[in-house]
């Protein structure tokens, strides 16, 4: 799957990638756009990419300007909670009437900082709640930083509270949110 879109004169493609195309890049990338951000481990971020077991089960997508990829993400499928990326951070008691699966999760959007504002992190999330959808997963959970609690809002997530910190970002709070796919 292949979309060309223009953002400011510039040409950019969405990529649904099949496995394992470019997962070094996208790691690369992950490293690149979080290793200044506040609140997060510097020993961690001094790693060349940030890739993980999950990398290796999920979907990916890319935008790339000029061959280069700009922005990734990913989303993994679940039969049941406990197998949600950083599940074991999060009461699943609190899920309430959204504990049954199977479930979908939105992990690890990266957009390059010289990309932000263009409006990215909406393609993606976009495109993947579409596939969530399609594919037949019964609700959609996002992680996000506070910053990408509204933009989810508008897309129909409901926030249902915080998760403890990522030991990989030990200072920043994380939150979580889930959105009905099925009813």
């Amino acid at each position: 799957m292949n979309t060309r879109f223009e953002i400011k004169n510039s040409e950019f493609l969405l990529t649904k990638l099949d496995y394992p195309e470019r997962l070094d890049e996208m790691g690369a990338l992950r490293v690149l756009a979080w290793k200044d951000e506040k609140g997060i481990s510097q020993d961690f971020f001094s790693h060349k990419a940030w890739l993980d077991d999950d990398d290796l089960r999920a979907h990916h997508w890319i935008i790339t300007h000029e061959k280069t990829i700009v922005a990734a993400a990913r989303l993994s499928f679940h039969k049941d909670y406990s197998s949600v990326p950083h599940a074991n951070l999060f009461d699943e008691a609190l899920l309430g009437d959204y504990a049954q699966g199977p479930f979908a999760s939105l992990n690890r959007l990266v957009v390059a900082p010289g990309y932000r504002g263009n409006g990215f992190s909406s393609i993606l999330d976009e495109t993947r709640i579409e596939f969530a959808r399609a594919q037949g997963a019964r609700a959609i959970i996002a992680q996000p930083v506070e910053s990408r609690i509204k933009p989810l809002e508008d897309l129909g997530f409901i926030y249902l509270g915080k998760i403890k910190p990522l030991f990989q970002m030990p200072e920043r709070q994380i939150y979580f949110m889930i959105k009905e796919l099925v009813h």
